[in-house]
């Protein structure tokens, strides 16, 4: 299995076009994913909606500031499933969503909305690890994995894809928008150099 460097995700936002990492802190229980499950009524069948809310959890979970789950993330990703995924798009993320699943069957004997928080954050730093890697120049993989500036196709386009959906759900939501980035409507003067502090955030803004 290969280890990732244990990343702060705002270091990460602040290297956008490196986004490679999973972050290693906790996350939610799987009673916590099936109730969130049930609250929501999803598309996707309820197996899958734990899984996908598991892998969301795991990409972004609850620190010192609301997770992908609080944020809505997996309700908003099922949206997509129903509304705006072509059947290939649909094939692809699911089959993403399985291979993670099935990994975590092959190791651990359990779903992977079944484990501890902190064995789903080792699992798919793995899983993270192996999917991003650059896929070779002479296979076609399309443009998934592009958009945060992976560079050339990931070796799984559809977990890039996944995650990729993940990481912009959140960082448009108005829990991050409010709550893990600094947002100003409306940007006063501009200044070249200001001090740079531990409690400094990010500014973030919607796309609407």
């Amino acid at each position: 299995m290969l280890d990732l460097p244990s990343l702060d995700r705002r270091a990460l936002l602040g290297r956008a076009a490196l986004l490679l990492g999973v972050t290693a802190a906790g996350g939610l229980s799987a009673p916590a994913l099936a109730e969130a499950a049930a609250r929501a009524k999803p598309f996707l069948a309820a197996p899958a909606f734990a899984l996908l809310s598991a892998v969301a959890d795991t990409i972004i979970p609850v620190t010192d500031t609301p997770g992908a789950v609080e944020a809505r993330v997996p309700a908003l990703l099922d949206g997509l499933f129903a509304n705006w995924a072509s059947a290939e798009r649909k094939v692809e993320l699911a089959a993403a969503l399985t291979r993670i699943d099935a990994r975590a069957q092959s190791e651990h004997g359990k779903p992977f909305a079944a484990l501890a928080p902190e064995v789903r954050t080792t699992l798919l730093a793995a899983h993270d690890a192996e999917a991003l890697k650059p896929a070779p120049k002479d296979k076609g993989v399309g443009s998934a994995g592009l958009s945060l500036g992976l560079g050339t196709g990931a070796t799984d386009p559809g977990y890039a894809k996944l995650k990729d959906l993940v990481i912009i759900l959140y960082y448009s939501s108005e829990i991050a928008l409010t709550q893990e980035l600094s947002y100003e409507h409306a940007p006063g003067e501009w200044k070249p150099s200001i001090p740079i502090t531990p409690d400094t955030r990010p500014q973030g803004a919607g796309p609407y």
